[in-house]
């Protein structure tokens, strides 16, 4: 593999390869000559558990791969698929679709996402991010629960960032509703701080923000928050994230994600002239000042 590859995208692809692979032949037939149980098999192929490199090499030559080169290329990407990453290492207490989410997130060329109630997490300041979590969980912002989440809410920021500062940066297209901006999370003084810092990342080269004001109506978005990540090098891969207050929705299937994809082209292409950010902003800060 020549280009960078995560753990989740190297698992995403190897469980394809692997179902393609075997094409036509039956999985109880493969499973036996592996000495697998079928359930092994089929979360193999179906991306819930890693394989080992040694499996790999072992049922490639039972699908007669002969080149060594794609053996070795699918061995690497079983060696990236079992890499331990920060989230795993620090976080395992978190929803698993969490995890897998932000896997994908490390790897992703754009990161989407639209927001309708609070700014997204990626361009959230500490105090913001406390304080949003804090009413979220109703919990006090000293709660442990708070400052773990909070805390991998800025790791995610931080892993950003390094790889903003990289050859190949990922593209940060963030869509908000105007109503975000008017809403003081922590009071005034930490509002204006959120308001300051967004308009000093959409001034970053590959971040943009675009917000939603209220004149425009009705609006694609208005079916609810999301975060939607797309590959440059997986063109028929999109992952969509969904955050509820009970559980969280890790969406990977083409007829689910595609719509997504195409309410962020409606969302973005409302503000041809990029600017309603600053309009939007200018609007927030004199209601703080009131």
């Amino acid at each position: 593999m020549t280009e960078r590859v995560g753990p989740a995208l190297a698992r995403m692809r190897l469980s394809n390869q692997l179902r393609e692979m075997r094409h036509d032949r039956p999985a109880a037939d493969v499973a036996r000559a592996m000495h697998w149980s079928l359930s092994k098999l089929n979360r193999i192929e179906n991306n819930k558990v890693t394989i080992q490199p040694i499996e790999v090499e072992a049922l490639a030559r039972h699908y007669g791969v002969a080149d060594s080169a794609e053996v070795g290329r699918l061995v690497e990407l079983s060696v990236a698929s079992r890499r331990r990453m920060w989230w795993r290492d620090e976080h395992e207490h978190l929803d698993e679709d969490f995890l897998n989410f932000i896997a994908f997130e490390n790897d992703a060329s754009h990161l989407y996402g639209y927001h309708a109630t609070f700014v997204p997490p990626a361009l959230q300041t500490p105090a913001y991010a406390i304080a949003l979590t804090s009413s979220i969980l109703r919990k006090p912002r000293r709660d442990p629960e708070v400052r773990k989440i909070v805390d991998v809410r800025l790791k995610r920021q931080e892993t950003l960032r390094e790889r903003l500062a990289t050859d190949t940066p990922p593209r940060v297209s963030q869509v908000i509703d105007e109503g975000v901006l008017l809403r003081p999370v922590g009071g005034d003084q930490v509002m204006a701080a959120q308001l300051d810092h967004l308009v000093t990342m959409s001034g970053q080269p590959n971040i943009e923000v675009v917000v939603m004001p209220f004149r425009l109506g009705v609006h694609p978005g208005l079916g609810g928050s999301f975060e939607l990540l797309t590959f440059s090098e997986d063109d028929d891969l999109d992952v969509v994230f969904i955050e509820t207050p009970a559980t969280d929705f890790l969406l990977t299937d083409a007829e689910e994600t595609g719509p997504f994809r195409a309410i962020m082209r409606e969302l973005i292409a409302s503000d041809p002239a990029g600017d309603s950010l600053d309009r939007a902003v200018a609007t927030a800060v004199q209601a703080l000042r009131r």
